[in-house]
């Protein structure tokens, strides 16, 4: 029924104008359309003249000296302003109730376009549109002369202003103005001919865009410009300081990074983006693969694949919260995380990395990780290093839920070398076995630092047997005789019987269960704790020479100070003491986190087996809780 009254109608009206077109000429409905658009919308519209232009096709009009008021919120006093607006209309549509405008041309137009930040629009004429409803007028082609383009966004602090002329080689324009408080510039050109709503008619563009310190060139097509559901563009050196700060532009979050550019094609089909074949320079790390957006959930998801040819350790810094390249307060990152951006994404995203650029002193050789983010909780899983020719892996939770940020780490220790362990230390090279253990650990903060301050769990290390050098040992028991022996002799391997260095971490402290070297020349033991939260160290080596060599000072060391100036000194009491008492061996406790492992392990034949199973006999006091001490005067068991 409601067509065929608007048939009906369309007829009656096309009859009228029909008729007063052939008594009066056009120009005498230029009146009744002003005056029926302004009270259709509650807008002034003003046409100077209004006359035919002749068309082989559909009927075209022009109007002359065309303004059209703004909404009476807006800043700006017209909506549109132009010299001259001429459109084509198809006459069949009409008589379905469509508007089909299959060509508009503007000279000299004038357009702003605004949104203030209640989100009303002035390009909506209805202060209640029904959102279901589709729209009955089409425009399908836009060209123009010369054009301004004023767009303000009140929600998001954009203001922009657009120069838009026509040259030989198409739609030439330039925008200056703000986007998102930033500073925006852009130039370039565009294709004669604007398809409106045609997304099988690729629109070409070629443009240099830089927003705040973010700069790109593209060079590509759009189609469908209402709400560009299809890109296909190159981009060309997309660069600037991080790309966390591409947050400001497209509201998803990255993490922050050192300085970056690259290149890829950018490809959209509706609700999905990809980010394709690109490759990436981020400070000294070199990359490439493939991030895909899915726009079309509760909010984006982002998958992706990327490798490193080569990735530069400095580089990771920004991604675990250190966003300079020296720490003012300590050596734990603490520079903070923003989970208050974690809402805007959700991501499953690989990254791999064949080689590492990193200090001589850090043996770091590979990493492979997941990167998941769901619902603000982010997770490394897994998270795995190559290091000193074994592997350090395990995953990695944060809750960005929680206020502050809940953490939990479980890494395990693999089979380090421990040849490789201290490649700067030359006499280290010789050094053989395989260092093993676990780090679990939670806490919270919204920085590296403060997750550790805070956390709770235990972390343990052992090597159940290999060599050393014995200088090192020597060193270590500050045996004078032995050291110049070992210079005058030659260094030589020294069996390692078991080493175990075991935590118990409560409050951010980590307090000594064990901490042992046994060899066949010394036995080194030790307490104390390594404070995570003021990063302060408080241990107690005891070495125990097993040749008591007369010129052995057979004394304690004590190692203290910060983590960044560790001091080592000697008990200078303990020297002047020597020969009172035998040094303790170390202190074990039969709770150790590195106990499973071990029992995994060579079982009865494990050397760290049978000397925890000697130190907690029966005829020793048993340990308890965290720590069991045992007096100076009392010889712990050896081993040989």
């Amino acid at each position: 029924m409601r067509t065929l009254k608007w048939f009906g109608g369309t007829v009656l009206v096309l009859f009228v104008l029909v008729v007063l077109t052939a008594l009066f000429g056009l120009n005498v409905l230029k009146g009744p359309i002003s005056r029926a658009v302004s009270k259709a919308t509650e807008r002034e519209l003003v046409i100077e003249r209004l006359k035919p232009v002749w068309s082989w096709v559909h009927p075209r009009f022009r109007a002359e000296g065309v303004t059209f008021a703004n909404a009476k919120w807006g800043e700006a006093e017209y909506l549109l302003k132009a010299d001259a607006v001429e459109a084509s209309v198809e006459v069949l549509p009409l008589l379905v109730g469509r508007v089909v405008i299959p060509e508009v041309h503007l000279e000299k137009a004038d357009l702003s376009l605004e949104q203030n930040d209640e989100g009303k629009k002035n390009w909506v004429l209805k202060e209640d549109p029904e959102p279901e409803q589709k729209s009955r007028i089409l425009i399908k082609l836009l060209t123009l002369d010369h054009g301004r383009l004023a767009y303000i966004d009140g929600t998001r602090d954009i203001s922009l202003n657009s120069e838009l002329t026509t040259d030989a080689q198409g739609v030439a324009f330039s925008v200056q103005g703000k986007y998102n408080g930033m500073p925006l510039k852009a130039s370039g050109h565009g294709g004669p001919v604007l398809s409106i709503r045609d997304e099988d008619t690729p629109y070409p563009v070629k443009a240099q865009v830089k927003i705040g310190a973010t700069s790109t060139g593209l060079d590509g097509t759009l189609s469908g410009i209402v709400g560009f559901k299809k890109l296909d563009l190159r981009i060309e050196k997309l660069s600037g300081k991080s790309l966390d700060e591409l947050y400001h532009i497209i509201n998803v979050a990255f993490p922050t990074t050192s300085p970056y550019s690259t290149s890829g094609r950018l490809v959209r089909d509706d609700g999905m983006i990809r980010y394709e074949k690109f490759t990436a320079k981020i400070g000294d790390s070199d990359l490439a693969g493939t991030i895909e957006v899915d726009t079309g959930g509760q909010r984006p998801r982002m998958t992706g694949d990327i490798t490193a040819k080569v990735l530069n350790f400095v580089d990771l810094g920004p991604l675990v919260g250190t966003d300079k390249p020296e720490q003012k307060h300590g050596v734990l990152p603490d520079a903070p995380f923003d989970s208050d951006r974690w809402d805007s994404v959700d991501a499953d995203v690989k990254i791999r990395a064949g080689t590492i650029n990193r200090p001589d002193q850090l043996p770091l050789e590979h990493l492979n990780t997941r990167i998941v983010m769901k619902d603000k909780v982010l997770s490394l899983d897994p998270l795995e290093f190559g290091i000193a020719g074994g592997k350090l892996a395990g995953t990695v939770r944060l809750d960005g839920r929680k206020t502050p940020i809940q953490s939990d780490l479980r890494m395990g220790i693999n089979d380090m070398k421990l040849g490789e362990l201290f490649p700067t230390i030359e006499k280290a090279r010789a050094s053989v076995g395989d260092v093993s253990g676990l780090i679990e650990l939670s806490g919270s903060g919204d920085s590296v630092a403060k997750m550790l301050g805070s956390a709770n769990g235990k972390i343990g290390v052992f090597i159940d047997g290999g060599k050393v050098s014995k200088f090192l040992m020597n060193a270590v028991a500050i045996d004078l005789w032995g050291l110049a022996r070992t210079k005058l002799e030659g260094d030589e391997p020294v069996e390692i019987r078991c080493a175990i260095a075991d935590f118990a971490v409560a409050g951010g402290v980590a307090r000594t269960n064990a901490l042992v070297f046994d060899t066949a020349v010394v036995n080194v033991g030790g307490d104390g704790t390594v404070n995570l939260k003021d990063e302060q160290l408080d241990l107690t080596l005891k070495p125990e020479p097993k040749d008591k060599s007369v010129a052995s000072l057979n004394s304690p060391l004590h190692v203290r100070g910060t983590f960044s100036q560790p001091k080592v000194g000697v008990d200078m009491k303990r020297i002047a003491a020597r020969g009172v008492g035998a040094v303790v061996m170390g202190i074990l406790n039969p709770a150790l986190a590195i106990l499973p492992l071990l029992n995994r392990g060579e079982g009865k034949d494990s050397n760290c087996a049978a000397l925890i199973t000697a130190a907690t006999s029966s005829d020793r006091p048993a340990a308890s809780g965290a720590t069991a001490k045992h007096p100076p005067s009392q010889s712990a068991p050896k081993t040989r």
